[in-house]
Formats: C-alpha cells, structure tokens, sequence
C-alpha cells in the first residue's frame, strides 16, 4: 500500500474522518504553493503524540499549523507529507487573575485569550500584527513581537510554561504556573521562534499585566535623517513611561493616512510615541515630552500632533499591518518585506540608506520601525504580471542587504513572490549561532522531519 494511504488509514482511527483532509481541500493549507499530501487535526495531547509515532512509522515530513497568518516566513519546501494543525486546540487551560498567569493550548485564538483578560482588567502584554486566525502558538513559534516590545518586551518575557511532542511522540514539560526566578537551563526559549522545527507546541503559560489605566498617543514630524539622530535619543532620554516608539517614513505616513482617515504630519519622517498612565500623567508626560523637543536647535521645530481615544485605536491597529506589507496577510505577496535588525544608533543612517536606494529604483519604499529596538520592516513594492519584476525585485533586495551589512546589521525577508524566495536565502547569510541552532535541531529532530528546509 502507498505511504500516503496507509498514513490516511493509520491517522483516520486516531483522529476520525471528519478531522483527515485527503482531498482537493489540501489546498487550503498549501504552504508557499505547495499543497501537502494530508492534513490532520489532532484534538489534544495524545492525539498529537499518536501521530506523531504514526509519521515516524511512514517515513513522513510534519509541518505544524496554526492559524496560518505567517505561513510566508521561511524557504519553500520542497515536498509537504503531512500538515499537523492546531486548529482545535482552543481551551484555556487555567487562568489565575490574582497570580496574573494563564495556562491555554496552543491554538487558542489570540483575540479570543486577549477579550478573556480584557474581562478581568489584565492583558498579555505582546501585539504583533494578527488576524482572527492568528493562535498564540504561532506567535510564540514565530517569535513576531509588536511596538509595546520597547515596554513590555518579547516573547520570552511572558513565557512562562510549555507543554510539547517531541518527533519520537515524547511528551515534554518545561517551566511552570508561577512567575519566579529559577535556576538552570530555561528549555523554553528553546521553542521561542523555532517555527514548529523542534516539537509540536501544545500548552503554554503565560505571565500577565494589569491593563494600563489610560494611554495616549502623540506624532512629531522630522525632516531629515541628521535630525532624527538628535530627535530619537531625546525622546528616549525623557523620564517617561513610554511603551511605544515607531518611526514611519513618508510612504508608510501615506499609506497610514489612507487607512485611516487621520491626518498625520507632512514631513519625510514621522515618530509616532505612546505613552501609558492615568489620564493626569500621560498629559503630563506629554507636555514634558513635547517641551524637550521645543527645546533642540533643529533647523525646524518639530510639529505635534494628537488624536482621541478612538482614533488613536484605529491609528494603532492600521500601524500593525504597515509591518506586512498587505492589510490581509492570507494574499500573495506582490512585493518583498525584510526585518531588519540593527543597533538604534544605525537607524538614521538605514532611514538615509533606504531613501537613497528607492531613489535609484524610482519606487517608493515604505520603511517603519520600532525606533527604540532597533527592528526596521522596509517593503518594497512590485508589480503583478510583470516578467521582469523578479530580477528587478532581487536587485533591490540585493541593494538593502549589501546596505544592512555595512551597518552590521541583519536581515530576513519576511514575505516575498514564491519566485523571490527560491532565489533569495530569506534567512540571510549564516551568522554565528547558526550552527549552534543546527546542532540544537538535529539533537530534537535527528532524521529532520519537522518542518524540513523551512528554517536555517
């Protein structure tokens, strides 16, 4: 019998019919094009663990599913055997409010845990760009991370606990329910960004932050690079309790704009800040905020702008899809968008570097920036239907890694045409870790069965 029908029939008396895909609806989960052979939706633990064994026994590739809102991150694969969603694990596990931590399966709904805490006065303290689909195991196996990063941090500041399946269907527990310093080695961080090429994530535990009692958010205008380079350390000098700090250049402005209806400044750069307390001290960091800017000898003096409560939510939502190049990330991508990352004092020279070389290619890219990290999404637009537009997508994409590199900084392509990936390393030239994170893999995954050839 073919592997892929004896796996079907295997996989059939674990999870039951109606949770096998083995027809043309394998479409639906096709990663960069590539339709797998078979989609399965385990509903817990030991479901996971079963099948698991069963690919093993098959000789069969696993690629791990969420809600698929950043299939585009990583190579293409050559061949898919089997996609392993999910999609059902959807129960929160346990939620202590008084301990601010929570315990939930991996495909829970980001906006659904987040409407949870909202209830009960708390939030998990990460917002990345996501869709209704998007699961909190594909935030933390993306690692994706959003402007409160500057406050609250990563990823790896809330995770707390997991619960995974390792390839050979072992159930490993690392972590805990508590938050508390502990000794060792911190297994979690392993699991943090790894794309699902380790083990399959079933449970995490989170720590958890009070809602802040008020937000407000302002915008400064600037013209060029050299005074972003005085603005920008001023800005994060002033005793604030600042948890955001993007930077826009003019076509991301525009395109802001546009979503939102709000009128932005009309400068070549835009710094857009928030910050956090009652209503009585974000005025009052405001004010502080605004009379250090008044006071730099720039040739202009800086425009101000603010919004109200609802616009500034709308201003914050549209920010976030800025970063993906489309407001629905399930669409192809016409055009290319590269994470980079670099030291904050490099930023205006990459914002000098960016406009330089858009200049040449005589289009508009859009740069933002989460201006107190260091993390900067350049997107590059393209045209559909053009024959020539990878070539030319290719050379600009050339041009912004030869750039990046002089700044030793680093650079992924994080969305880009199918054509651009299969000829461009999207993770970048091997760094330093990179054999470590290989010998990490074959340690987890000796015959490379989990998400094969997506990751470095």
């Amino acid at each position: 019998m073919p592997m892929r029908e004896g796996l079907a029939t295997a996989l059939e008396a674990v999870v039951g019919a109606a949770h096998l895909v083995t027809d043309a609806a394998v479409a639906a989960y096709a990663i960069d094009g590539v339709c797998p052979g078979l989609v399965v939706c385990p509903a817990d633990a030991d479901e996971i663990l079963a099948v698991l064994r069963l690919a093993t026994e098959y000789q069969a590739t696993v690629f791990p599913r969420g809600g698929g809102s950043h299939l585009g991150l990583g190579q293409t694969p050559a061949q898919v055997d089997l996609v392993l969603s999910v999609e059902r694990l959807q129960q929160q596990v346990a939620y202590e409010p008084a301990d601010l931590t929570t315990t939930v399966q991996a495909g829970m709904r980001f906006t659904a845990l987040q409407q949870t805490l909202h209830a009960q006065g708390q939030f998990l303290a990460l917002d990345p760009p996501v869709t209704p689909a998007t699961t909190i195991g594909g935030v933390v196996m993306t690692n994706v991370s959003g402007p409160r990063r500057l406050l609250y941090g990563t990823v790896r500041d809330v995770l707390l606990g997991t619960m995974v399946v390792t390839v050979d269907g072992t159930r490993v527990k690392a972590g805990g329910r508590v938050v508390k310093n502990v000794t060792g080695y911190d297994v979690n961080k392993l699991y943090i960004g790894s794309l699902g090429t380790l083990a399959i994530l079933v449970e995490l535990t989170c720590k958890l932050h009070p809602l802040p009692p008020g937000e407000l958010t302002l915008a400064f205008g600037c013209e060029t690079p050299t005074d972003l380079a005085v603005i920008l350390p001023t800005v994060l000098h002033v005793p604030l309790r600042l948890n955001s700090l993007e930077l826009l250049n003019e076509p991301s402005c525009a395109t802001l704009a546009a979503c939102t209806g709000l009128t932005l400044p009309d400068t070549a750069y835009t710094l857009v800040a928030r910050v956090e307390g009652t209503p009585e001290v974000t005025q009052s960091q405001a004010q502080r905020l605004i009379n250090a800017l008044q006071r730099l000898a720039l040739p202009r003096s800086v425009s101000v702008y603010t919004w109200q409560a609802t616009e500034q939510e709308s201003l914050w939502a549209a920010l976030g899809t800025l970063t993906q190049g489309t407001t629905d990330t399930s669409e192809a991508p016409l055009g290319v968008v590269a994470k980079v990352s670099l030291l904050m004092d490099a930023l205006p020279a990459l914002c000098h570097a960016v406009q330089e070389i858009a200049g040449h290619a005589d289009t508009p890219w859009s740069l933002v920036a989460h201006a107190g990290s260091g993390i900067v999404y350049v997107g590059m637009p393209g045209m559909a239907g053009e024959t020539s537009e990878v070539a030319h997508l290719l050379a600009q994409v050339q041009a912004l890694q030869t750039c990046v590199e002089g700044l030793h900084g680093h650079m992924v392509v994080e969305r880009a045409p199918l054509a651009v990936k299969q000829r461009w390393p999207v993770w970048g030239a091997p760094r330093d870790d990179f054999a470590l994170m290989r010998a990490i893999k074959t340690s987890y995954d000796p015959q490379n069965r989990l998400n094969p050839g997506r990751f470095v």
